[in-house]
């Protein structure tokens, strides 16, 4: 099941970091190669990269899996919070996940290129599932693949410019979300709680279109589950999230 083997492969990613904040060495488990890692700053205040990924190739079905982990570190927390949109060939998408991605975005051609003719999938949990909407969308708009996108806990990742194109352009694309992960429900779809038109607005509203008149869609097709562990973390932990896919 493509779903179970992607989570497995988030996890490895976040793997990656945990061995990389205690400078220890670490390699791809199972029967993959590693095409190559994706690497980036993920704040203009951090001093160094961080690794965000890896892309694999399943050296037994000769997949291509482009692996996204989730939000990590303090300076991974400041591009999560930079939700000011920025322009994009198809819309516009939130600062901090763009400027993340956009220094994956040469690996993950060159890697990918690696395996000519290969089916690609693009996978990532939360942070990640965001840069990996991002990367399907490089794939399909600078390298003319059309990749499949399995997402877990995507935040929303650009407006609705952005979602319509993507639709069209990456038609297979499964946001798997947990009912109870706040996560799935960020950034807001809209800050307005009014009828259109109406020059009433909430408080949220008022803060959110003086930041950029900001609007936010979800892109593919959700496949929702619901798992109510307790706490926020708990709701939205990624071993959950495969443990919970794998039983399905």
């Amino acid at each position: 099941m493509i779903a179970t083997e992607a989570a497995s492969l988030v996890l490895q990613a976040y793997a990656q970091y945990s061995a990389f904040k205690v400078s220890q060495a670490w390699a791809l488990q199972g029967n993959y190669q590693n095409l190559g890692m994706l690497e980036a700053r993920p704040d203009d205040l951090s001093l160094k990269g961080e690794p965000f990924g890896f892309v694999a190739l399943n050296i037994a079905t000769g997949n291509v899996f482009v692996t996204f982990r989730g939000t990590e570190s303090i300076f991974d927390w400041m591009a999560d919070l930079s939700i000011a949109q920025v322009p994009h060939a198809w819309g516009k998408v939130a600062k901090g996940f763009e400027f993340v991605y956009q220094q994956c975005s040469g690996s993950v051609i060159t890697a990918v290129a690696r395996a000519p003719g290969a089916t690609v999938f693009v996978t990532g949990h939360s942070l990640g599932a965001a840069l990996a909407v991002l990367a399907s969308a490089d794939l399909a708009n600078a390298a003319g693949i059309t990749p499949q996108l399995y997402s877990f806990a995507n935040p929303r990742t650009g407006d609705p410019d952005f979602a319509a194109k993507f639709n069209q352009n990456v038609p297979v694309h499964w946001r798997i979300a947990n009912t109870e992960d706040i996560v799935t429900t960020v950034w807001l779809a809209t800050g307005r709680i009014d009828a259109a038109g109406s020059t009433e607005h909430s408080a949220v509203g008022i803060v959110l279109e003086r930041i950029s008149g900001l609007e936010f869609q979800h892109v593919g097709d959700a496949v929702p589950f619901t798992v109510q562990r307790g706490s926020i973390v708990q709701n939205h932990d990624m071993a959950m999230y495969r443990d919970t896919i794998s039983a399905a």
